[in-house]
């Protein structure tokens, strides 16, 4: 069946075959894509909410009736939020369009987003007859939680309206948070429109702050709203149950019906739940690190293992690893010294903005082979120096502004690792003796000898290379974010370095995605061999695009004002510190667009998940 939005249509049912409604004779492919198949939720004259579907895939589509300004505002922000905001915790904004209905003036304002597949907590909970959650299961979801919301707030929005049934629980155990239609950004001029009155309360009873109910917002509003969600799933009950809530003295006498709990959690949620902003934590890291501390307390050991949520273990350790060394000036590659370096031939493959191979050309790169034992070896490439522009141009579908603004860079000469860190190169070299802490030997969650080492830390890597370094006597290390780039383009200035898009057959990532016109293809959601797909870049590096994301040296910074403009890494001053740090490159379950040479994201330095490798380099 294929439905008529048309908020005025008498029989808005019709055949999938039909592009046009036969009771009003509006358009049914919407944007010549979107075939609408179900109603999901009628919020009267407010909205509706529709499934969609996108050849094989299945969205959501939104659709504003209200043609109030404020509405449409709202609306739009929530758009533009989604297509800013990156995390798996964050449903993706697909597309946003407005719609006119044949017989109407007033277009409908439409926002196609992900589906995200679950129940809300509330239903959640509902179904478990309100029983309260287990303390390590709190643990993981508020570590969960305060992840997505450092991403909304590290980008410079809050939230406002953080509520059980604003979080899914997805079937893979993920949370996702949702509803960002009251999102606001955090800038002076919101700021002002607070003190003069012109702003709009979001309140959602038992859950909004006191300064938000009096129009004075701020980013610690949604702790308030976080601590009083973890109120109710480890009680089983409501923030305003008379049971635990004390409306005389306005107090939640909660901890007595979670009588189990560790007390640093419960003295944690007492703080989010503060009446007073300003007593409440001052930001999601701090949250982040009584976290860390609360989790070494419940959870070590034995370390908990967890295929897609971070294990968080190495605390606020401090690590003293070799510096960067800088090549010498004035040479085109690496020089060699005591290297011997080797000669391969490869095949280098472009593409059409339909996926389409339109060259596939020999190469030859220089290479040298580390030994690591037991005929295990490590192929470094030799890069050349050059200079490039680094990030993406406006007008590249996909970007995020952290990849701005481009600047030009000058690289020295250095190596590189042919492939990602295999699992195989992992294991010999965590045989080897201890320079600063210990390796688990087998740590990832895709078993293969050739496949690429992941849930590892930029911690453990760091430890890799200080361990390989004693043993060779050439400092290895990451490569920083600026060497990365450099050798993922390899001299392309497309947004891949097989040119406008990529598919399933030149990279592993969730081709279940589309970008421009490229077609679906394979979601293999599992790593892939480090080299399967045989098809390199202009350089020799193989698997550039997908299958793993790869640490880099550098702290990460929201964007490119102030960056470095030669090879070294933009790294903070308390460089070995639990910091952000950089990833490059996507992998097996980001989307398509998320694994150009321009992307750039982040994750704690002691996370371990298993889509988390690296590749090694030498100045």
């Amino acid at each position: 069946m294929s439905l008529c939005i048309n908020p005025n249509c008498p029989h808005p049912e019709n055949s999938d075959n039909d592009l046009f409604c036969k009771a009003c004779g509006s358009e049914l492919l919407l944007e010549g894509r979107y075939r609408v198949s179900q109603l999901l939720s009628d919020k009267g004259g407010f909205g509706r909410t529709y499934e969609v579907s996108n050849g094989s895939s299945t969205l959501v589509l939104k659709v504003l009736i209200n043609h109030q300004p404020k509405a449409i505002d709202l609306f739009k922000q929530e758009a533009r939020v989604l297509r800013q905001l990156n995390h798996p915790g964050i449903p993706q904004g697909d597309r946003y369009f407005t719609f006119t209905p044949r017989d109407s003036q007033q277009p409908l304002h439409c926002l196609v987003m992900e589906k995200i597949a679950g129940l809300d907590l509330e239903e959640y909970q509902q179904q478990r007859q309100y029983r309260a959650i287990a303390q390590d299961l709190a643990l993981e979801w508020l570590i969960q939680l305060t992840r997505i919301l450092d991403e909304v707030h590290q980008q410079q929005f809050f939230h406002r309206d953080i509520k059980p049934s604003n979080i899914i629980l997805k079937p893979d155990g993920q949370l996702v948070l949702i509803d960002f239609g009251t999102v606001r950004e955090i800038t002076p001029t919101y700021l002002g429109k607070q003190i003069a009155g012109q702003v709009t309360a979001i309140a959602s009873f038992g859950y909004t702050p006191p300064e938000q109910i009096n129009y004075q917002a701020v980013p610690q509003s949604d702790f308030f709203a976080l601590g009083r969600t973890f109120v109710f799933l480890l009680t089983g009950k409501q923030p305003i149950d008379p049971a635990i809530y004390d409306p005389l003295k306005d107090k939640l006498n909660w901890r007595s019906h979670a009588p189990d709990l560790l007390p640093e959690l419960a003295d944690l949620i007492d703080e989010l739940i503060m009446p007073a902003a300003e007593k409440r934590p001052a930001n999601t890291q701090v949250i982040l690190q009584r976290l860390r501390a609360i989790d070494q307390v419940l959870n070590s050991p034995p370390p908990r293992k967890n295929p897609v949520s971070p294990s968080i273990r190495q605390g606020n350790i401090s690590i003293a690893f070799p510096k960067t060394q800088v090549a010498n000036r004035g040479s085109s590659l690496p020089q060699p010294g005591s290297i011997q370096l080797q000669s391969f031939d490869f095949e280098v493959v472009t593409v059409d903005s339909f996926g389409r191979e339109n060259s596939r050309n020999l190469h030859q790169a220089k290479f040298f082979a580390e030994d690591l034992g037991n005929g295990i070896m490590l192929e470094m490439l030799a890069i050349p120096g050059g200079t490039f522009n680094m990030g993406s141009p406006k007008r590249e579908e996909g970007r995020w502004d952290s990849e701005s603004p481009q600047h030009r860079v000058t690289i020295q000469p250095f190596y590189m690792g042919k492939f990602t860190v295999t699992q195989a190169q992992w294991k010999a070299v965590a045989a080897l003796p201890r320079v600063s802490q210990n390796l688990n030997p087998d740590p990832a969650y895709f078993q293969g000898s050739n496949l690429p080492v992941e849930n590892v830390s930029w911690f453990d890597t760091q430890e890799f290379c200080a361990r390989l370094s004693e043993k060779t006597g050439r400092t290895y290390r990451l490569p920083s974010e600026v060497e990365w780039e450099y050798a993922c383009r390899a001299g392309t200035t497309t947004p891949f370095h097989f040119g406008e898009i990529i598919t399933t057959d030149l990279a592993n990532y969730d081709g279940e995605t589309n970008y421009g016109v490229n077609p679906k293809g394979k979601y293999r959601a599992k790593t892939t061999p480090v080299g399967s797909f045989q098809v390199a870049n202009a350089f020799g590096l193989y698997d550039m695009h997908g299958n793993v994301c790869e640490w880099c040296e550098d702290d990460w910074h929201f964007n490119y004002k102030g960056a470095p403009v030669a090879s070294s890494p933009w790294l903070d001053e308390n460089e070995n510190d639990i910091h952000l740090r950089l990833l490059r490159g996507g992998s097996w379950d980001y989307d398509l667009w998320d694994c150009r040479s321009a992307y750039r994201f982040w994750d704690l330095s002691d996370s371990r998940i298993n889509n988390l490798g690296f590749r090694v380099a030498i100045s």
